[in-house]
């Protein structure tokens, strides 16, 4: 693979607050803006803790207990190669399809005055978070037309749908700021549980370098929902994804 799939060449995942167009000054009117979210978001929120220290993919077992006897099967674990690299990279770029998509719609039901008012400074995060999920999905398909492997263009179907049916439901912005932060912790997630699967340079290199990107994401939608942005003290794989 050549040189064009480093992803310390792309600006836009890793440029500062101030090069992205997301500043101190707007970063802080998010959470004034949302004020009003905060409550609602408060009574909403679910369990979490900071107490997982999971930094690889959980092993799926099925246990069997009769008395005290209890017997455990362990899926056998993926074979790491190039081939599987790209399936995986296949699957992360759908994702990133998926995020594009979520953002899109948001800012066309913004546009339409679906979501009630919407503080510029919460249009700004969205314009910026889609142009970066955007350019991540083109550097994953660098990878994979360099390989020889067909771009992709589309989401995970069954992803999707659930989405779909959950954004048909939002009525405010607080609505599709929970939204896309569950969108981003999934790929958060999904991106951490599959660093121990690859086996090129190139797939982990860019896996790392865009996973940390999502977790900004999660922190600013949490900040936007009166949110502590940064309640974990260690990033998990408990809303991992699969192909």
């Amino acid at each position: 693979m050549n040189d064009q799939t480093n992803p310390t060449d792309e600006p836009e995942t890793t440029a500062p607050a101030e090069r992205s167009g997301v500043n101190r000054r707007s970063f802080l009117a998010i959470g004034s803006a949302l004020s009003a979210a905060a409550v609602l978001a408060a009574c909403s929120k679910g369990d979490s803790d900071g107490s997982s220290d999971t930094t690889a993919p959980k092993e799926e077992t099925t246990t069997t207990e009769a008395m005290d006897e209890s017997t455990t099967t362990t899926e056998p674990e993926m074979e790491r190669s190039a081939e599987n690299d790209l399936k995986l990279g296949a699957f992360a770029a759908s994702l990133e399809v998926l995020a594009v998509n979520t953002y899109g719609a948001a800012l066309d039901a913004a546009g339409k005055g679906a979501l009630g008012e919407v503080p510029p400074a919460v249009a700004e995060y969205v314009t910026t978070a889609q142009a970066q999920h955007q350019a991540q999905l083109d550097r994953w398909n660098e990878v994979l037309t360099g390989a020889g492997k067909d771009p992709v263009s589309d989401p995970p179907a069954d992803l999707e749908a659930t989405v779909n049916d959950e954004f048909a439901k939002v009525t405010d912005v607080a609505g599709a700021a929970k939204l896309a932060r569950e969108l981003e912790q999934i790929a958060a997630a999904t991106y951490l549980s599959v660093i121990p699967l690859l086996a090129t340079e190139d797939p982990i290199r860019l896996v790392a370098s865009i996973q940390p990107i999502d977790m900004q994401h999660v922190a600013i939608l949490n900040f936007a929902l009166g949110e502590y942005p940064v309640p974990d003290t260690f990033a998990t794989t408990d809303m991992a994804v699969s192909p």
